[in-house]
Formats: structure tokens, sequence, C-alpha cells
């Protein structure tokens, strides 16, 4: 019977990501190197896909989450030849790095970009790699930002096909999907990321009430099998709501009545160890994201101040403060609606999910 308590227990223990739950909200930009792509881009597949990710990130997506569009990279050749260069030959190699944001359904180009590259080296896939490591982010940027602005009315314009979707999962009871669904529209589109918040959080509702009645059922049977004891153990994983408030506190006072004070101080210890560990993590999230408020600030200025030197410089500028705006009216108006820490508990459920189904 202790290894079922044990797995309740552990099904509320959050998983540590290698990227933050402040991801979730972000506009989400995955990789894709096609079968049609030429031999150069599937010989360097491994490192465009490295490249780009780490690209993308920087340009403010994520790459991590429910992927309605990805960039498929396509190296084009135009020459390349022998040179001598002292005791060795090297190829010089000139060419093109084709980036073109695509739609995964019906494969619609949103977005493409060319950058030209010219680089020598005494290995030919050598001096494509250099060629293309030599490509700056700043020649990038521009491409990104114009096909955020196209993503983000792809997601206005399919706002209730997502909801559906996610309403058909959550009658499935698979409620980590659905929200992890409504959760991949942007937070830029601060009222329709407050129509998503919402509905995460009526799924996350139906969730613990599914849970919680699970652990009704089975604190129940142990004391149908006079296990008062293994009864309150159960109880102790108890999420709290309103709803089932009364439900539980009867049945936890009907098995307090049948167990020795010690094991119920013990029990009452482990319940509260339970919501000291939850509101911990919460404080934790509360400082990381005050904490990242303040480092995307600080790194939005450095943007704002190289990008002076981009031809492009004060459309984007107009782009990033409008976004801003918008993310700041969100907050406000979301946060009335959303308590802040089930924001935390939508999101963690969101990016297990990511993690789980990539």
């Amino acid at each position: 019977m202790k290894p079922i308590i044990i797995m309740l227990l552990l099904i509320l223990t959050p998983i540590l990501y290698a990227q933050s739950i402040d991801d979730v909200g972000k506009v989400v930009l995955g990789v894709e190197v096609l079968d049609t792509s030429t031999k150069e881009t599937i010989e360097l597949e491994s490192y465009l896909t490295n490249k780009l990710s780490n690209v993308i990130t920087q340009a403010g997506y994520s790459t991590n989450g429910i992927t309605f569009f990805y960039v498929s990279p396509n190296i084009i050749i135009d020459s390349d030849e022998m040179a001598e260069a002292g005791m060795k030959n090297v190829y010089v190699v000139q060419g093109s790095l084709i980036l073109n944001v695509i739609q995964n359904d019906g494969d619609v180009v949103f977005s493409s970009l060319a950058l030209p590259f010219r680089e020598s080296a005494t290995k030919r896939i050598t001096a494509i790699k250099n060629g293309i490591s030599k490509i700056q982010y700043s020649k990038i940027a521009p491409f990104l930002e114009d096909a955020k602005g196209k993503i983000l009315k792809y997601y206005e314009s399919e706002k209730e096909k997502i909801f559906i979707q996610a309403d058909l999962m959550a009658e499935n009871k698979n409620y980590d999907g659905a929200i992890a669904y409504v959760m991949s529209i942007p937070n830029s589109l601060h009222t329709i990321y407050q129509e998503a918040l919402v509905k995460a959080d009526f799924y996350l509702e139906s969730k613990n009430k599914m849970y919680n009645d699970s652990l009704f059922i089975l604190a129940k049977s142990y004391l149908a099998q006079h296990d008062a004891k293994s009864a309150l153990d159960v109880l102790c994983a108890y999420i709290t709501r309103n709803e089932q408030e009364e439900e539980y506190k009867q049945l936890l006072a009907k098995t307090e009545k049948l167990v020795t004070e010690e094991e119920k101080r013990i029990a009452e210890e482990k319940r509260q160890k339970y919501l000291d560990d939850k509101e911990r993590q919460y404080r934790e999230w509360k400082v990381q994201d005050e904490e990242r408020a303040h480092r995307i600030n600080m790194e939005t200025q450095q943007m704002a101040y190289d990008r002076e030197a981009l031809a492009s410089q004060e459309r984007l500028e107009s782009q990033r403060i409008s976004a801003a705006e918008r993310l700041s009216h969100h907050t406000i108006d979301a946060n009335e609606r959303v308590e802040t820490y089930k924001i935390y508990a939508i999101k963690s459920i969101a990016q297990q999910y990511y993690q789980n189904n990539r």
C-alpha cells in the first residue's frame, strides 16, 4: 500500500526543466531541416539546429512548446573552387543560407531570408560551416522580428480553433494537454492570453477535483480495510479547493478519530511540510520572475541600442514598445482574474507537458 501513497505525493512534486517556466507565453518557433534540403544542409543539420535555436532564443522566442511554426534552413552553394594557399590547396566556397519560416499546417511560408557567405578552408564542408558561423545576429534579427508579427496575426485568427482543441482534450480528461494547448497562445496578445489563462484555470480546477476525488476514494478504501493511518497519509496530499473543503474536513475528522495522537501529529507535520514546500517553490518562482523581468528590461535596452545602426531600427523599436505596452496591460488584466499562484501552477503544468511531448 505504501508505494501508492508515495506515488500520489510525487505527483505534486515539481520537476526541474532545462528551460524556465517563464518561457511559457513566448512565441514558439522550432527548427526543422526538411528532407528536400540540399546535401550540405543535411550534413550540417545538427550544427544548424543548435545555431538557429540559440539565435531564436536570443530574439525572444522559445523553442520549447507546441510548435505551429518552424524555421527551415537550406544551404545553396553558388560556387566552390580550389585555390592554392601556401603548401595546401583550399576550397573557396560562396553561397547563401536560406531561412524560411513555415507554418506546420499546410506548409505555408510566412517569411524568407537569404544570407550570403564566402569562406575558405582545407575542407569544403568546413568552409561552408565557417561561412555560416560568421553570419551576425544583427542580420537575422529583423527577419525574426517581422516573422513574429505575422505569427501573432495567425494566433489571433486561429484562437477559436485552439480553444476548441483544448476543450476536446479536457473532455477526454487530458487536462495537462488542454492547459498546455491554450498556453501556447503568446502573452503579447494580452486580451486573448487573458482568455487562455481563464480557460487554463478552469482546466486546472477540473484536474485538481479529479485528483482529490481519487484521494477520497483511496482514503475511504483504506478506512474500509480498517487502515486509518494509511488513509490519513493519503489525505496529506489533498489540494485545497473550496468546493471540496467540506468533504475533505468530514473525511479527515472521521479518520483522525481512528488513529493515535502520535500518528495524527506525524500526519499534521507531513501536511504542513507539503504546504510549506509549495509556498517555498512559489516564492522562489516569484523572485526569479522579478529577476527575469529586470534582466529582460536590461536586455531590451541593449537591443534597442544595438539596433540603432540598422536601417529598420525605427520600425523594430515601434514594434518592441507596442509589445511591451501590451504585455504590461496583460499582466494587470490577467492577474485580476487568475491568482498569481495559479499562474505558476498553470505554467509548470504546461512546461512539463512540453518537455514530455517533444
